[in-house]
């Protein structure tokens, strides 16, 4: 009698917390990168954020390719605009999308 409330709420949880954990885009101007630390300032906004990169990190440039400089990118520059897809723990960064380079 209590298999379908139970397997309702159980299943309604688990579609939450797959939501919740949802990899987001934003789009931030860069304001530091720390090559030692592998972590990148950015602003988004008003607000002040920093993310993680780490060795799953992709970089990729304008026309898709991809970057085999990594965090060491000559593109990442103070007041970059830059496109982040940040894992659903909102501190990890699964890519980098990079500026055309001038």
């Amino acid at each position: 009698m209590l298999r379908r409330p139970v397997a309702a709420v159980l299943a309604f949880l688990f579609i939450a917390s797959a939501v919740l954990a949802a990899d987001k885009t934003y789009s931030v101007t860069l304001i530091k990168v720390d090559v030692k630390k592998k972590m990148l300032f950015v602003k988004d906004g008003e607000d002040k954020k920093e993310y993680k990169v780490d060795s799953k990190t992709k970089f990729l440039g304008p026309k898709g390719g991809l970057s085999d400089a990594g965090i060491k990118d000559d593109r990442l520059k103070p007041g970059a605009a830059l496109e982040l897809v940040v894992a659903g723990n909102n501190k990890t960064v699964r890519e980098v999308h990079l500026p055309e380079r001038k």
